[in-house]
């Protein structure tokens, strides 16, 4: 398995702090190497020792890192998550194989698009999106074969709002 782990990190959007990098770092070491990040957020990158490669939006974000990965899946986390899981990544990670996409879904029924894998396949229509003034990543799932990780999934790992929730914006 060599995944590329991305760490979402734009200024004021995910509002990245480098205790945030870091923890993502580690839990990502887990399943991806290498772990990267990408957005703007270069103070709080290079405190956590993490490499940033920059792009302007999630969407940009997100096409930069499925470039990287080939044949496989980026593991994508944002640096607002509050309480990402290591366990609902593994399963992500787990159920991935036929998916050009594998986003949970929240407990009110919507996607989470920045806590999420996407194959390497994602790359030219992610790059089309972004030419075309797009910057959030739920345009992406539009547009690619999506496995939607129900909400009764999601609960095996625990609290679905809690897992999947971005800071600021319960």
């Amino acid at each position: 398995m060599v995944m590329l782990g991305a760490i979402i990190a734009l200024e004021p959007e995910t509002a990245a702090r480098a205790e945030d990098v870091e923890r993502l770092a580690q839990l990502l070491s887990e399943f991806a190497d290498p772990v990267l990040a990408f957005g703007d957020a270069e103070g709080a990158c290079a405190q956590a020792g993490v490499d940033l490669l920059e792009t302007s939006s999630e969407l940009a974000a997100i096409a930069a890192a499925v470039r990287r990965t080939g044949d496989d899946h980026a593991i994508v986390l944002s640096t607002d998550l509050v309480h990402p899981s290591s366990e609902l990544v593994r399963y992500l990670v787990h159920i991935r194989a036929g998916h050009e996409a594998v986003v949970p879904v929240r407990g009110d029924g919507s996607p989470q698009p920045l806590c999420a894998l996407y194959h390497g396949r994602c790359a030219g229509r992610a790059e089309s999106l972004v030419a075309a003034g797009e910057r959030k990543a739920e345009a992406l799932l539009a547009e690619v074969e999506v496995r939607m990780v129900t909400v009764e999934e999601v609960a095996k790992f625990g609290e679905p709002e809690e897992l999947l929730v971005r800071r600021g914006m319960r």
